[in-house]
């Protein structure tokens, strides 16, 4: 009875979780093309810049009489100017001033597609602006935290509706949508880095269900999901070349060879069989946390109020809820993530939270993650010394 009783549990969370993707599609992607005006108030939308340059955050405020004020933050910039705009029919113009900086609207077809839904297309760039509203992307934060965490558990506890989620979403439903023309997701990296950290989840699925746990490699192989996913951002942060950038590459490569003890890296014997890495430290996850949010902070700024998001959702029940388990939540938790975003980039694009960007808040978010990075390997190393001196 109760093993019925379960299953039947698995299921109506697996059908709850497929309804809402494909709730997410269709709410996502219903534009009202009938005739509309734009609305006073603040618009925002992200572009993916050219390889190795990052990408770029947007915020038009149109204002009465005709007037615009748009802000352009990307790499080491962040530029704030005012503009002219008029609408005629479906078609926005934007005029900028002589010596302007911002030309990105200049020639550009800005596209009305309802009142809250703006197109952009200029030479080879594409994408959407979408109208912003403080209290939804607040409670759009605060759930979308709450629902990652609870996925996580969920997770945590049954195998199949892990591998239902982690398989029948990104191999067959966002293909579909894809193919059907319902995401806006075209750069080729977010592709690639939507299916390698599906790929984690699988693989850690596999090493807890399967006899995959004990082989030597296949915990190698865990770790190196997390170092290459590091590396990545490293040479990303490099190619930018700002002061910044630079101090966050450093801590990120000290990120990296602080990961100690993949060795012991195992399926508990607990009833969630989960895989658990003795070695990580409370102090390696807030190090790795404060670099990786710098990460996005300098070189995706539109994002980086929601990589804070992914990255509570997996820290939150790595160190309140089940210690150890911080890499398992981490696959779990990121790749939900980006496949909703992939099934409903508007939804989150809609909900971008804007932070305060400055050069001196760029400059000084550098130094606090090459320093907490520092103080991480200074206490691995000292101890490690420690260690070898007690045997010597």
């Amino acid at each position: 009875m109760m093993s019925n009783i379960k299953n039947l549990n698995k299921s109506i969370l697996l059908g709850l979780a497929l309804i809402l993707t494909q709730w997410n599609v269709l709410s996502a992607n219903q534009t009202n093309h009938e005739a509309a005006d734009v609305q006073i108030g603040m618009y925002q939308g992200v572009l993916d810049g050219d390889p190795g340059e990052g990408g770029l955050f947007y915020r038009l405020n149109f204002m009465e009489e005709g007037m615009i004020e748009i802000t352009k933050q990307f790499g080491g910039n962040n530029l704030k100017e005012i503009k002219s705009w008029e609408q005629q029919g479906e078609y926005i113009s934007i005029t900028s001033k002589t010596g302007d900086q911002i030309h990105d609207f200049d020639e550009a077809k800005i596209e009305l597609l309802s009142a809250k839904k703006i197109k952009y297309n200029k030479g080879h760039h594409q994408f959407y602006i979408h109208k912003y509203s403080g209290w939804k992307t607040a409670l759009h934060w605060v759930g979308m935290l709450v629902l990652l965490i609870l996925l996580n558990e969920l997770f945590r506890r049954y195998k199949i509706p892990t591998f239902a989620f982690y398989i029948i979403i990104p191999f067959l439903v966002i293909p579909l949508i894809a193919y059907l023309g319902y995401t806006e997701v075209s750069y080729w990296f977010k592709w690639v880095k939507l299916y390698s950290v599906v790929f984690a989840a699988i693989w850690f699925s596999f090493m807890r269900y399967t006899k995959l746990g004990f082989a030597k490699s296949a915990r190698f192989v865990a770790a190196a999901f997390l170092a290459i996913n590091i590396a990545e951002a490293v040479g990303q942060d490099f190619s930018m070349g700002f002061i910044a950038n630079i101090l966050n590459a450093i801590a990120g490569i000290l990120s990296i060879i602080t990961l100690t003890g993949w060795k012991d890296i195992q399926i508990d014997d607990s009833k969630e069989k989960d895989l658990v890495w003795p070695a990580m430290t409370t102090l390696w996850i807030i190090a790795y946390d404060i670099w990786n949010f710098v990460f996005v902070y300098l070189n995706f700024p539109g994002s980086a109020a929601n990589q804070f998001l992914v990255l509570l959702s997996c820290t939150i029940p790595s160190l309140f809820i089940k210690k150890g388990t911080w890499l398992q939540a981490r696959a779990f938790t990121l790749a939900a993530w980006f496949m909703y975003y992939f099934i409903s980039p508007t939804a989150v694009e809609t909900h971008l939270v804007p932070l305060p960007r400055t050069d001196f808040l760029m400059l000084a978010s550098g130094v606090i993650s090459i320093v907490a990075n520092l103080i991480l390997a200074y206490v691995v190393f000292k101890d490690k010394w420690s260690a070898k001196k007690q045997l010597a």
